[in-house]
Formats: structure tokens, C-alpha cells, sequence
């Protein structure tokens, strides 16, 4: 009998217990799963330390470099399609006045070097001294794109090694215990990486697709000029003095 009603005190206790249990997790407010806030781009920036101040003017510098090369080469100032198309009906039927009157009062690169290679007068090193020059204009600033590049990712790094530094330094004054102290200074390390990295990517990007760009316009330019200059070697002499004196008259 006593056993009977040790049995039924201890279930109540732990009836009472569960009970109790029960109300203190419902009492209790559930947590919700944290999430990061939002953060506007300005708060990016400030996050990221004096250090953005860098990249940022570096970004300013890749972006106008691109616009400067973009405008560099651009399709009328360097090898005109409509221009390069004549040229090349004219060499193929011989038509050498229709090429002087192609190669006059042009502003493009394809004109500047035809004009040169279609006069006689012009000795050949004069020629390659034009177009060592007109691919100088055309590749310049793309090994400045290049730098800025490799420039960004770099001071990205330097933000990154800093911010370590900083964190190993919490983590010597209050230990390692609470790791929000960590977490939170590689956090703010990490933002001049990605800035660094973006702006080197854009970058790179770019000056893959300059250079490819300036080095057709190179290659199409040699080779026309090539072409025109050949057309004007296997001109008759008298052929060859009347265009000399017809240049002549001009000026």
C-alpha cells in the first residue's frame, strides 16, 4: 500500500515537473534565425576603412582609362569599315585613282598610313615609322589599365592583412572565447578584398578586350598598308612619276 502511494507521489512530482517544463519553454520566446541586415552601398564603403579611399580612386581611374581607349578605338578614328571596304574593291581591280581619292583629307588611321604608303615619294622607313607610331596610340594606356588592375587587388589585400592584425590583437586582450570578436573583425577585413577584387575584375576584363581590339585594328592596318604600298612597287615608272607630280600639284 505504501508502495502504491510512492509510486502515485513520484508520478505526481514528475507530472508536475513536465508541467512546469512545458510552461517555462511556452513562457519562453522562440528566437528567430538571425539574418544580416541591409546596408546601403555608402555603408559598404564606411565599413571598409580608409583603405576604400584607394580603391575607389583607383576604380575612378580604370573607368576613365576604358572610356579613353574605348574612344581611342572606336571604328571611325582607327579602321573605318565603309573606308576599308573601298580599299579593298579598289586594290582588287587596280583602280588607283579611286585609292587617292579614298586615301585624301582622311582622319582615321587607315587613311593617315594609306596616304603614306600610296606616295612613292616615301621611302619604306618612313612607312613603318607611321604605323610604329599609329600602334603606339593604339595600345596606349592599356599596360596603365593593366596596373591600376593588379594596384586595386593589392591595397584590397593590405585592407585584408590589416584587418587580421587587428582581430589577433582583440583576440590577445580578450581571448578567443567569444568568437563574435573574430568573426566580426575578419568581417570588416574582408570588404576591402571584394572591393579590390571587383575593380580588378572589371579591369582585367576590360583590358583583355582592348587589347584584343587594339591588336586586330594593328594587324588590319600592317596589312592594308602592306597592300596599298605594293600596288604603288609594281606601278610603271612613268605611272609612278605622274603620281608623285600629281601629289605634288595638290600641295
Amino acid at each position: 500500500m505504501r508502495g502504491r502511494f510512492a509510486i502515485a507521489r513520484a508520478l505526481f512530482v514528475v507530472a508536475n515537473l513536465v508541467c512546469a517544463a512545458g510552461s517555462a519553454f511556452a513562457a519562453e520566446p522562440v528566437a528567430a534565425d538571425p539574418s544580416p541586415p541591409t546596408r546601403a552601398l555608402l555603408d559598404w564603403y564606411a565599413m571598409g576603412g580608409g583603405l576604400m579611399h584607394g580603391i575607389a580612386f583607383c576604380s575612378v581611374l580604370i573607368v576613365g582609362t576604358i572610356l579613353e581607349r574605348v574612344w581611342t578605338l572606336r571604328g571611325s578614328a582607327t579602321l573605318p569599315r565603309r573606308l576599308a571596304a573601298e580599299i579593298e574593291r579598289a586594290l582588287a581591280v587596280g583602280n588607283r585613282s579611286e585609292l587617292k581619292r579614298l586615301c585624301e583629307g582622311g582622319d582615321s588611321a587607315l587613311a593617315r598610313l594609306a596616304a603614306q604608303a600610296l606616295d612613292p615619294a616615301v621611302a619604306p622607313d618612313t612607312i613603318e615609322s607611321a604605323g610604329a607610331f599609329e600602334a603606339h596610340r593604339l595600345l596606349r594606356n592599356l599596360p596603365l589599365l593593366a596596373a591600376l588592375g593588379n594596384l586595386a587587388t593589392m591595397i584590397g589585400l593590405l585592407g585584408t592583412v590589416l584587418g587580421m592584425i587587428d582581430a589577433f590583437d582583440r583576440i590577445a586582450l580578450v581571448g578567443s572565447g567569444d568568437a563574435r570578436v573574430v568573426a566580426g573583425g575578419i568581417f570588416l577585413a574582408l570588404i576591402t578584398t571584394a572591393a579590390g577584387l571587383a575593380a580588378a575584375i572589371f579591369a582585367v576584363a576590360a583590358h583583355a578586350a582592348l587589347s584584343r581590339r587594339a591588336d586586330d585594328v594593328v594587324a588590319e592596318l600592317e596589312r592594308l598598308t602592306g597592300e596599298i604600298r605594293q600596288s604603288v612597287e609594281v606601278l610603271p615608272v612613268a605611272s609612278r612619276i605622274e603620281l608623285a607630280a600629281a601629289r605634288e600639284g595638290r600641295a
